[in-house]
């Protein structure tokens, strides 16, 4: 078996592919917009995927790709716009190429002959679509002069064929380098028995080994690349390895968390403390480096997005730019994939229905052309990704309508817009005014909130009708190892992620306010009110010895003053409180899965596990936060 038709090789293959046309579509894209741009960058990406179809074994392929980079070199500013519109076909034929392998089909090539021939449109143009051969030429010893008789067949070799690349190259054998052996890489319609006759007709030639260019990659090119290389090895490491490493550092973190209380307990001596110490230091330092590991920029994603929002615009009689900032910053590769459909949707329904067409843009004296931004940034221990345009906004009226047509909300009292946000993505309530095949039934705001539920993540709208709508998705980081601050709730152990934990109040009994119709309670923080959620009377828990809240207390005058611990928990610009009775300290934990009936609950996220085998259930902070507003 060759080594293109192995998996690994086809995996690798499938990837770099995929990282290739992102960039190619991203050159063009910019082509388009400037057409008198350099396109070095179009052609260097040309070059590479010419380079991987010769060594994947697809030769027709690799003389197309050679083609199209020979037409952008020679085609004139006043041209570019049909070359640009065919190189995109040509993408989208690769990217078709790619799903197909990536789904274990036999490529069809039908698309690609099509390409051939509006190749050959081209006035001027010829279209080499011949054979790609690697020759090894070695030259007799008592040859005086190897560079000339070297000038001599390649001038020979012209007129047959396009000579792509010589080692050594054609400035030394001009400046008359001595060397033993000649490598040409070359395109040709001619023949093996052609090219091998020019060849030997050439005197002082003792013998040439003539072989596809995959041959000739791994017997010239490799020692060279090797030689030259100054950047480090990168190995490919599966998401299931990553995981299990997480795994069992996470046994070593609850291992090291046991060995600590235990020496705390027996008073063990200075020199265990230091080396405890250092062992708690190296995990980690290993925990960082797995996390970092783990991380992928978006980017890798967000490439697909310019080409797609351009297509879109065109195909709605739109003009639409994408801007796009923070693509460097990375997340968790379990979560990267996931982002993939949101992000669609929601740049989707900004072209198809944020977006106006040029006419109305300019009728509000707006640049017919309109933006959309995508901003990724770091907040706090989170990533927010912010898909905003300068559309039309969302029509608050016609929504709070339609909810109400749809018999969602029975309150006769206009809806908050924090209210008409949760409904349209709990209850597919659409934001267009009109359907259409794109957009418009609002299943695919329901789909993104699913999915950035699943991910631990959250969601804000705001929007001003008639100048603008920002969506911000706000999701963690990392969902392998993570920080939680434990809490005792009537003699039972929880916790509760400290990625967004603002701070610990401890607040006096008079300072937290209660609604005497619906029991719900309330503190003032910085002027603001904050909802409180009772968690010994919301899950019910009871002490044997009370069924107070309260945990402290302390005299005053004459008086006993009761104070409560509250955890106030932040995710974006909304608040909420945990009322608790003690606070633990803090732990780094693996958070497991937990079963469907706990999970369908919403109260918890996962679930932990503590040296001896307790387990300990983690609270969804969001779940009660989504809650609180619709209540």
């Amino acid at each position: 078996m060759e080594d293109f038709e192995t998996e690994e090789f086809q995996e690798v293959m499938l990837q770099e592919l995929t990282e290739r046309v992102e960039e190619l579509n991203s050159g063009l894209l910019e082509l388009e917009k400037n057409p008198n741009a350099k396109s070095d960058n179009i052609l260097h990406t040309l070059h590479s995927l010419k380079g991987l179809f010769s060594l994947s074994g697809y030769p027709q392929l690799s003389s197309l790709t050679h083609s199209m980079e020979n037409l952008l070199n020679t085609i004139d500013s006043g041209g570019v716009e049909k070359v640009v519109a065919l190189l995109f076909q040509y993408c989208d034929e690769i990217q078709n190429l790619a799903n197909s392998l990536r789904g274990g089909k036999t490529p069809e090539l039908l698309r690609f002959d099509q390409l051939t021939q509006q190749l050959a449109s081209f006035d001027d143009f010829i279209v080499n679509l011949g054979n790609k051969f690697g020759i090894k030429i070695l030259f007799s010893p008592d040859c005086k002069v190897i560079s000339a008789r070297s000038l001599v067949l390649l001038k020979k070799l012209q007129k047959k064929a396009t000579i792509e690349r010589t080692v050594p190259p054609m400035e030394e054998i001009q400046a008359g380098t001595t060397f033993k052996e000649l490598f040409v890489e070359l395109t040709t319609q001619e023949d093996e028995e052609a090219i091998t006759q020019i060849i030997e007709e050439t005197q002082d030639v003792m013998s040439a080994n003539m072989s596809r260019l995959l041959d000739s990659v791994s017997t010239v090119e490799k020692p060279s690349i090797m030689a030259d290389s100054q950047e480090p090895l990168n190995v490919r490491v599966g998401l299931k390895d990553l995981d299990r490493i997480i795994q069992l550092l996470g046994e070593l973190v609850i291992s090291g968390q046991f060995i600590r209380e235990i020496g705390e307990q027996q008073a063990y001596s200075r020199s265990f403390k230091e080396n405890l110490a250092s062992y708690e230091r190296t995990i980690s330092d290993i925990q960082d480096l797995v996390i970092k590991m783990r991380l992928v920029p978006l980017e890798t994603i967000l490439t697909r997005f310019p080409r797609m929002v351009r297509d879109l615009a065109q195909d709605n009689g739109k003009k639409v730019d994408l801007i796009i900032s923070g693509k460097h910053i990375g997340v968790d590769r379990s979560v990267i994939e996931q982002l993939t459909n949101p992000l669609t949707h929601l740049l989707r329904n900004a072209v198809d229905h944020g977006i106006e067409s040029p006419s109305d843009r300019m009728k509000k004296n707006k640049d017919e052309r309109g933006t959309i931004r995508l901003n990724i940034s770091h907040e706090r221990s989170d990533i927010v990704i912010e898909i905003k345009d300068d559309g039309r906004g969302l029509n608050y009226d016609k929504i709070q309508e339609k909810i109400k047509n749809l018999g969602l909300s029975s309150s006769k009292a206009q809806l908050s817009r924090e209210e008409i946000h949760s409904y349209i993505f709990s209850h597919s309530i659409s934001t267009a005014l009109k359907t259409t095949e794109i957009s418009g039934r609002g299943v695919g705001l329901n789909i993104v909130k699913q999915i950035i539920d699943e991910i631990g993540g959250n969601i804000e709208i705001d929007s001003e009708p008639g100048i603008f709508t920002s969506i911000r998705l706000i999701i963690p980081i990392s969902v392998a190892i993570t920080k939680v601050l434990m809490l005792s709730i009537q003699e039972q152990r929880l916790a509760i992620p400290m990625a967004n934990i603002e701070q610990i109040l401890t607040v006096p009994a008079e300072k937290i306010l209660q609604d005497s119709e619906t029991d719900s309670k309330t503190i003032i923080v910085d002027n603001a009110p904050v909802p409180v959620i009772d968690l010994t009377s919301l899950l019910n828990y009871r002490s044997l010895e009370t069924s107070s809240s309260f945990l402290q207390s302390s005299i005053k005058g004459n008086r006993v003053v009761e104070k409560n611990n509250i955890v106030l928990w932040r995710k974006g610009a909304r608040s909420l409180g945990f009322l608790v009775n003690e606070l633990l300290g803090e732990r780094d934990v693996v958070i497991k899965p937990i079963n469907d009936f706990l999970s369908q609950l919403g109260t918890f996220s996962g679930a932990t596990v503590l040296e001896g085998g307790q387990v300990v259930l983690i609270l969804d902070p969001m779940n009660f936060l989504e809650t609180s507003i619709n209540a």
